[in-house]
């Protein structure tokens, strides 16, 4: 089963050739038997910044991503051994795709194609710090020198049963795949980008004789293809509407949940959007604890880079417990007189470069790490996509009809309007 895309995506060209490939090699030195043994490196490639604007596919802000990708075609009864130590992050996940339809849904029931932080289970002797607060002070953020290490193991669906059994942490992969993609995610990691630890190393395993054996080399991965949108995808619209989005397609986190707007920003307009800010966790003693683990907003462009974000840490929310947005196009003759309005009214002020960027907007309202009680949850909505009738069903589709006043809802005005009112705009009583 292929499941929809986020958007209409005409094409996906495999691009961009500076990725480097690195090779397992061997060692000089010999094991008791006077074997070569096999030195393991660090296989991932260069890291993925949601930030530089050098990755597609709405990627957040403040997330940083590791891929590995190898021809699974090439290298049969192959699987993967992963072994890393658990970063000093907010949150971290693994998630194995087949590359080619960009998707890590696997049809077989009980086979998962993710873990995230809590789900990973530590190595004998060591503490997974995201389910053990107390982990985390044993975490050396200056140095990474005392680490609490995992071990994952990445398979196809078809490997032999006793490769599996006994093992805590297995990720699993359609057999039929031709090349596998895995990919690390860091999200506001402390220290430094990888958490203050080291990058997890890979090895190769045969799965006939369940013995270590070099690993794959690595090969391109479509992650770092273009995303091209139909011309019709951005059009103008006053009421700023927000749908869940249905993205389960171009290499999606398993664990969030993607509210949505597009709409075409022009110089003399502003946008303005709010929704009751979710609670979220201020130390690590505190995970699970509050609403959800993570949430932030990001502005993307038509070639689904993103240019703008703010996280929940960064997020201004007022006395009445709302966190309130406004999106303005820096070139605007207006911009200085909307800023320091916005300023006075405790706005989030998201700036907008139409020259650079260009018109077209899409708002990301990204929730992550929530309890499926969560009574304000996105998965009360029925995603919305190409071909989605939304005024058949309102309630089911629409965001704040959906969750009220945690609902995303705002609207397009000219700069002027704004002005007049002084910044006082309530955008609750325009959804109603």
């Amino acid at each position: 089963m292929k499941l929809l895309s986020l958007t209409k995506i005409a094409s996906i060209a495999v691009a961009i050739s500076s990725f480097c490939f690195c090779m397992t090699s061997c060692s000089d030195d010999d094991d008791d038997n006077g074997n070569k043994e096999i030195e393991y490196k660090d296989m991932w490639g260069p890291v993925l910044r949601g930030d530089n604007m050098t990755l597609q596919f709405y990627p957040d802000h403040f997330a940083y991503y590791w891929e590995y990708t190898f021809d699974a075609e090439a290298n049969p009864e192959t699987g993967l051994v992963i072994e890393g130590s658990f970063p000093v992050a907010r949150f971290m996940s693994y998630n194995v795709y087949d590359d080619d339809e960009q998707t890590s849904y696997v049809d077989k029931e009980g086979y998962n194609f993710s873990l995230m932080d809590t789900e990973i289970k530590a190595d004998p002797g060591y503490t997974n710090p995201f389910v053990d607060a107390t982990g985390i002070s044993k975490m050396d953020i200056s140095s990474g020198s005392k680490t609490q290490k995992y071990t994952i193991y990445v398979l196809p669906t078809n490997a032999p049963a006793s490769v599996a059994k006994g093992k805590d942490n297995v990720i699993w992969f359609d057999a039929k795949a031709k090349k596998v993609c895995t990919i690390l995610r860091y999200y506001i990691p402390q220290g430094d980008i990888k958490g203050s630890v080291a990058m997890p190393i890979i090895k190769g395993l045969d799965l006939r004789t369940e013995q270590f054996i070099a690993t794959p080399e690595r090969v391109l991965s479509g992650l770092r293809g273009d995303m091209e949108l139909p011309g019709a995808a951005f059009t103008a619209s006053d009421n700023m509407l927000f749908f869940r989005a249905p993205f389960s397609y171009a290499y999606p986190n398993g664990p969030a949940e993607y509210c949505y707007s597009r709409n075409l920003l022009e110089k003399n307009e502003v946008m303005m959007f709010n929704f009751k800010a979710p609670s979220y966790p201020k130390s690590p003693a505190e995970y699970g604890k509050t609403d959800m683990r993570y949430w932030s907003v990001c502005v993307g462009n038509k070639d689904t880079y993103t240019p703008l974000a703010i996280s929940d840490y960064q997020t201004k929310i007022d006395a009445n417990g709302f966190a309130n947005y406004i999106l303005v196009d820096k070139g605007s003759d207006k911009y200085a007189q909307i800023k320091q309005i916005a300023e006075a009214n405790d706005y989030n002020i998201l700036e907008w470069n139409g020259d650079e960027w260009d018109k077209g907007v899409m708002i990301l309202y990204r929730n992550m790490v929530f309890d499926d009680n969560y009574a304000h949850s996105l998965r009360k909505l029925d995603p919305v996509g190409p071909g989605v009738n939304v005024m058949a069903a309102p309630q089911k589709y629409i965001c704040v009809l959906a969750l009220g006043q945690w609902g995303a809802t705002g609207r397009k005005m000219p700069a002027d309007t704004f002005i007049a009112a002084d910044g006082k705009i309530n955008l609750r009583q325009q959804a109603q």
